[in-house]
């Protein structure tokens, strides 16, 4: 049954001007987003089975793991609809950012700034160089994948890491990249990056206040380990 079909009060759209978007279900919501059915399959069917498939077993949450021709080769979805749901669930994943908790992080110490990017890149199966960027508390403004590949690999562009920095008025940031490998131990090239960085800080007044390399289950503080110095 087409959506149209039903009767308006369990309709998502009237749903949702009547009692507001927490009422509605996570099938309902994601039925708004995707807007229009297939031959025989409704906005809702495709809704309900992208939450319940074989290849998204965790519900609403796991579709902000699936790739985008994941979600593209889902039957009644395509590359538009897709697309869409991935901007939706980054929308969301921002907003989350900005008011329900990264501005209120605060990374005050090596080990609380340590725990923090374990959590987002100990089981990364490739090499990323991410950066927190932080108010003059210590507290978290954004955060951001600088680049894919390792600081070496890839060429670290200072310019725009600070580029990054400046636009976002931020007084100090961490770095962090990590070694799939599981073995945290930094290499000489790791450490020489790090001094020019903290070098490149202090001539345009932004502290980098620790490079941290996320191993799995363990990291590396270059600041905690005397590897660059104190702000």
């Amino acid at each position: 049954m087409k959506i149209s079909e039903l009767h308006p009060s369990v309709r998502p759209y009237e749903r949702l001007e009547t009692y507001g978007a927490e009422s509605l279900s996570d099938e309902e919501l994601l039925a708004i987003v995707i807007r229009s059915g297939t031959k025989g399959k409704s906005s809702k069917d495709i809704a309900s089975q992208l939450l319940s498939n074989a290849e998204n077993p965790e519900g609403l949450s796991g579709l902000y793991k699936l790739t985008l021709k994941e979600l593209a080769d889902h039957e009644g979805v395509g590359r538009v609809k897709a697309i869409v749901l991935k901007a939706c669930l980054e929308l969301g994943r921002r907003s989350f950012m900005i008011c329900g908790g990264l501005n209120r992080i605060q990374l005050r110490s090596c080990d609380i700034a340590s725990a923090y990017f374990e959590e987002k890149m100990a089981f990364l199966d490739s090499e990323e160089v991410q950066v927190a960027l932080l108010d003059n508390q210590h507290s978290l403004i954004s955060h951001h994948v600088v680049c894919k590949g390792s600081v070496n690999g890839v060429g670290l562009c200072f310019r725009e890491l600070f580029r990054m920095a400046v636009k976002e008025n931020a007084a100090g940031l961490i770095l962090a990249h990590n070694h799939p490998s599981g073995d945290p131990t930094p290499s000489e090239e790791d450490i020489e990056t790090t001094v020019s960085l903290q070098k490149s800080g202090k001539l345009i007044g932004i502290s980098v206040i620790d490079h941290i390399i996320v191993g799995r289950g363990i990291s590396f503080s270059m600041l905690k380990n005397g590897l660059m110095e104190e702000n």
